[in-house]
């Protein structure tokens, strides 16, 4: 099926930190990969999807994703698209994190913090991650927040640091 609106990465979008000491890094939120291509269809995502949206996030330097992914309310593992999983969950798959490496070198590192789509992220997994995204900008990396469409679960994130730009 041809798709006439493709965007991969889905809903990125650049925050400006505030009240983070000396920031130096930059901040970005979008959707898992393949969601600017399938919608919220539960099909594979193929190799061409995948490797678009790595190449539509932003190159500077090591960027660090901070995974938001988990699971669908019914259940179903918001990894099932892929040809890797998470680092939390058994199977023989690849991690998220060799994935990447694998195919595009050290440009990645994967930071996860499992939550359920369309369920507030629990206080304290969203302090975790809050804490690691901060403490990643005041090293001045580019940090990438993800979650199925980039819009509610990643908001709450960088709602505590920054501002849409």
């Amino acid at each position: 099926m041809a798709h006439m609106n493709i965007k991969e990465p889905y809903h990125l979008t650049e925050w400006v930190p505030r009240a983070v000491a000396h920031q130096k890094g930059r901040l970005f939120t979008c959707g898992r990969p393949g969601r600017g291509t399938f919608e919220r269809r539960r099909e594979p995502v193929d190799s061409k999807t995948l490797n678009r949206w790595v190449e539509g996030l932003p190159r500077q330097g090591t960027v660090h994703i901070v995974s938001l992914l988990g699971s669908k309310k019914d259940g179903y593992s918001e990894f099932g698209y892929y040809p890797f999983r998470p680092a939390m969950e058994p199977g023989t798959k690849p991690t998220f994190q060799e994935w990447l490496t694998e195919r595009y070198g050290a440009r990645f590192v994967v930071h996860e913090f499992p939550t359920v789509d369309a369920r507030p992220v629990p206080p304290h997994v969203l302090q975790e991650a809050v804490s690691c995204v901060v403490s990643l900008l005041e090293k001045g990396s580019t940090v990438v927040v993800m979650d199925s469409a980039g819009s509610e679960r990643t908001a709450r994130v960088c709602e505590k640091i920054a501002t849409r730009k």
